[in-house]
């Protein structure tokens, strides 16, 4: 009989969960009492309470050492962790002054418990919704404890629609980038440069003729895109005199007489503008007309 009682207890011991450590967090209309265990609670829990205090019984709970706080709070005077019996522990909250509400949620992995102490007239008027605990009144004064379901603590269902809508949205952004890699090639071809669409070439500038005044400037006759430009390029650039398609400068006689013709033109120019050009132009022309 006696090993078959000693068998009973040290199952009772295997199944209890270990009260690790406590932490109170007080706040103005309210104070917290977080609980963590060593292993997912499962156990009962009921209250009794009187006008001054309100005493919770956790029970399949071992309870490494006492525990006892004074609070300077308006709400909450004390609160105490004792061992009711061998298998279950009795938490003590006396209040200051007022009527207290005991509040109880789990966490999601139920390794922890929350009390959640409020003025019994401003508690939460939510329906309480039964969890797989069970409930016994310790007197017939006593009240069970407004324990809230995971989804009041922790809603999971929007953990799990954010981690969804952050997967989906990785996957659109990779078929985006590999529609893009897909559809590109050396030709340039893709979304931004239809693959039937021909690039046209680039029109080159042609130096046709040319004809130097000085070290530093000449006249030249540039082909560019189906038209002539005559040109001084040197000290400066500037633009002489253009031909369409229809009065184009065909060879160098031609050039030479257009020359010819915008001699004086030329001179003037020179002239007014460039001393140095103007001289050295001279002295060719006089060249020039002596042979």
């Amino acid at each position: 009989m006696k090993y078959l009682f000693a068998l009973i207890l040290f199952t009772n011991l295997l199944l209890s969960a270990t009260l690790l450590n406590q932490n109170i967090y007080d706040r103005e209309n309210r104070v917290d009492l977080m609980l963590s265990f060593d292993t997912p609670y499962d156990g009962k829990i009921r209250q009794a309470k009187d006008e001054r205090t309100v005493n919770i019984f956790l029970s399949n709970v071992q309870l490494q050492q006492p525990f006892s706080k004074q609070l300077q709070n308006s709400l909450v005077s004390s609160i105490t962790i004792t061992r009711a019996d061998s298998e279950s522990i009795m938490i003590k909250i006396t209040s200051a002054s007022k009527k207290l509400k005991v509040e109880a949620s789990r966490t999601l992995d139920r390794f922890g418990l929350r009390l959640r102490i409020v003025p019994s007239e401003i508690s939460s008027q939510k329906t309480s919704i039964k969890p797989s605990y069970e409930y016994t009144n310790q007197s017939s004064q006593s009240q069970p404890i407004n324990l809230k379901n995971d989804s009041d603590t922790l809603p999971g269902w929007r953990y799990w629609t954010v981690i969804g809508i952050m997967l989906f949205l990785l996957v659109v952004l990779f078929l985006i980038k590999k529609r893009g890699i897909g559809t590109s090639s050396i030709k340039g071809a893709g979304w931004l440069m239809p693959k039937n669409q021909q690039i046209s070439p680039i029109p080159e500038a042609i130096i046709r003729y040319q004809k130097p005044i000085d070290r530093q400037n000449r006249i030249v006759l540039l082909e560019f895109n189906e038209r002539q430009y005559l040109m001084l390029l040197g000290n400066s650039n500037i633009l002489l005199d253009s031909f369409s398609q229809a009065s184009i400068i065909e060879d160098e006689d031609s050039f030479n007489q257009l020359f010819e013709a915008n001699k004086k033109q030329l001179n003037n120019f020179l002239k007014e503008n460039h001393p140095d050009a103007y001289e050295a132009f001279k002295e060719n022309a006089t060249k020039e007309e002596r042979l």
